[in-house]
């Protein structure tokens, strides 16, 4: 954890009014959620006096931001924060909401923060390891991590091309196990993309590892457990 950033006396001011800010914003949404807007919430504080609340926190968290980069102190924001709000930091908008307000608290108590995690898996090779009635076996895949997705590898039906896919496995995944007649879930592969994006999101080795384990196995199981018998024979 890094040291707190030292305010000057009128940067301290913005700082406890932006904080006093928060905090009244708080109660009022817990009070509101807790009695679903009842009149008890309007008579403890009218929306007004919330709005007002909320303008002066924007306005005080703007200037504080200002006044920081003066000195040579950029605040630091998530980048998803930086995404999501839709106009660059310099725009007073920016803090016109109550999550940016809190990156900036936790800044100035902390300029680590708000460091984005490390994606440490980029270019990484994972074991994918599918079961295929067709071959009765498994057959082996690896999938490497790229900056758009994966590239796929392994027992290949056609290794000459280029294998790089989407977060999804689209389309050569998909057409790999189209190839060899497997059944899978249909959504297998918003479920690849969610393991993707917690890799960009600081998940280690081991643990997109094992995230690929469950979805090949799942891929498996239900190639496993497809009807095959009778006039179904070896399934479709």
């Amino acid at each position: 954890m890094a040291e707190k950033i030292k305010l000057k006396s009128d940067e301290e001011s913005l700082f406890e009014s932006i904080n006093e800010s928060v905090k009244l914003l708080h109660d009022y949404y817990s009070a509101v959620l807790q009695q679903k807007g009842s009149k008890k919430v309007e008579e403890k504080m009218a929306k007004e006096e919330i709005r007002a609340v909320r303008a002066n926190m924007t306005s005080n968290a703007h200037v504080l931001h200002m006044k920081l980069r003066e000195r040579g102190i950029e605040p630091k924001h998530h980048k998803y924060m930086l995404k999501n709000r839709g106009v660059p930091v310099e725009d007073k908008e920016f803090y016109n909401h109550i999550h940016p307000v809190e990156d900036l608290i936790a800044f100035i108590n902390d300029p680590d923060a708000n460091n984005d995690p490390v994606d440490s898996t980029m270019g990484e090779s994972f074991d994918f390891r599918v079961f295929t009635r067709r071959w009765g076996r498994y057959n082996r895949y690896q999938l490497i991590r790229t900056e758009n997705g994966w590239k796929i590898t392994g027992d290949l039906t056609n290794s000459q091309e280029d294998m790089l896919s989407d977060k999804k496995g689209l389309p050569h995944m998909y057409d790999e196990l189209q190839h060899d007649w497997v059944t899978y879930p249909y959504n297998f592969g918003d479920y690849l993309e969610k393991v993707w994006n917690s890799a960009a999101e600081g998940a280690n080795k081991d643990e997109v590892q094992q995230a690929l384990n469950s979805i090949a196995e799942w891929i498996s199981s239900c190639e496993k457990t497809s009807p095959h018998s009778g006039i179904l024979g070896d399934g479709i």
